[in-house]
């Protein structure tokens, strides 16, 4: 039988389907009024591991590291006997982790952009380790080195980051509807603050 053009009802209820499934999946990637909820997700990680690891540096007496790829990251403790940094084997809190698809992180070190490499390096021998040490610090002090770490999906502003200030403040930070970044959960509590007249970060758009 010979078939005229156009779409019948089943190819139709198939298309919607389709553009339905794709809908609620962006939903669920991007959570409601446009908040990335996978990158939210995984600064809040980032912030609570990195709590844990000043934590158990102080307790053991020992500094840690963390190395960080454009897709992933991973902890290094030091070993002053064979002087140099070694992965964290055996801890399931310490293991390396990835981002998801379609994020990547943004470094920065003293207001400056750290080229991130796009894999985590095969360790295996000291020199292999004495060429990658880790970008930023935990020291058995209590004292982290401050830094800007952004998660941003590709093609797009980051929307969240994590940071450590000057006065050993971690913090997770948003960046609100007037390109600011605000703290949504923070180390130190606001009243210790509250001398501290900086205004919030205004950061430009563009890239």
């Amino acid at each position: 039988m010979e078939r005229h053009g156009g779409f019948t009802l089943l190819e139709l209820l198939v298309v919607l389907v389709i553009v339905g499934i794709m809908v609620a999946m962006a939903a669920l990637s991007f959570g409601v009024l446009g908040r990335d909820s996978q990158a939210e997700d995984e600064s809040r990680r980032f912030w609570t591991v990195l709590q844990q690891a000043r934590e158990e540096g102080e307790m053991q007496v020992e500094d840690l590291g963390i190395f960080v790829s454009s897709g992933a990251y991973e902890y290094l403790r030091f070993d002053s006997r064979k002087d140099e940094w070694q992965p964290i084997d055996g801890d399931e809190l310490f293991q390396q982790r990835a981002l998801p698809e379609g994020l990547r992180f943004r470094l920065r070190l003293e207001s400056r952009e750290v080229v991130l490499k796009p894999n985590l390096p095969q360790r295996g021998d000291k020199d292999e380790n004495k060429k990658h040490p880790p970008h930023i610090m935990v020291l058995s002090s209590g004292d982290v080195s401050p830094f800007e770490l952004e998660i941003e999906r590709e093609g797009q502003p980051a929307l969240w980051r994590v940071t450590a200030h000057a006065d050993n403040n971690l913090r997770v930070e948003v960046r609100d509807d007037r390109n600011q970044w605000a703290a949504l959960l923070e180390t130190k509590p606001p009243e210790d603050n509250k001398n501290d007249k900086r205004q919030p970060t205004r950061v430009s758009s563009a890239r």
